[in-house]
């Protein structure tokens, strides 16, 4: 992942850390494995290994699943907070824009009315309009693309979550 969603995925994998659970569970099973299968132990030879020693302190299979699903409620979370910042932020800067241009606009209609004399009013009130939609653009564009970094790298470290489940109900059977 690059870019934000590189941002992003940064962001959950501390939140995750944040929420790490004592003792070896799914966490430290995902690092051993990963640590394995880079120095280029076959998957499922890694899954092995790193259950082993897991066992050694304890790591059941029960235990390996359930706390895999404790990290998945984590990352739920972790969304909502995201989906209540992203509303305020549209909240506070389309929301609050948008009333700003109605009412500006609501002057202008007056302004021209009185022709001559608010000619020099009119035309900075069509400036801050143009501004205020340049804004609303922007902001909607940036938190669009924020939503769409954050769901892709929630998308790929949630898979990663439900493959290494399965590989490891598959594996552990």
């Amino acid at each position: 992942m690059t870019g934000p969603n590189n941002r992003f995925a940064t962001a959950l994998m501390k939140a995750l850390e944040k929420k790490n659970l004592e003792g070896f569970d799914y966490l430290e099973f995902k690092q051993s494995v990963g640590r394995l299968t880079e120095i280029g132990m076959d998957l499922d030879t890694a899954i092995n290994s790193a259950f082993i020693t897991g066992s050694s302190v304890g790591l059941t299979k029960e235990k390996l699943v359930k706390t895999a699903k404790y990290y998945s409620e984590v990352l739920q979370d972790e969304k909502a907070q995201f989906m209540r910042s992203l509303e305020k932020h549209l909240v506070d800067n389309v929301e609050g824009k948008a009333k700003q241009t109605g009412e500006l606009k609501k002057k202008i209609a007056n302004w021209e009315s009185k022709i001559e004399e608010l000619q020099q009013q009119i035309a900075a009130a069509k400036a801050q309009i143009e501004a205020a939609d340049s804004q609303i653009t922007a902001a909607r564009t940036k938190a669009e693309e924020n939503q769409k970094g954050f769901d892709e790298a929630l998308e790929v470290i949630t898979k990663t979550i439900q493959q290494d489940v399965a590989d490891i109900n598959r594996v552990l059977s």
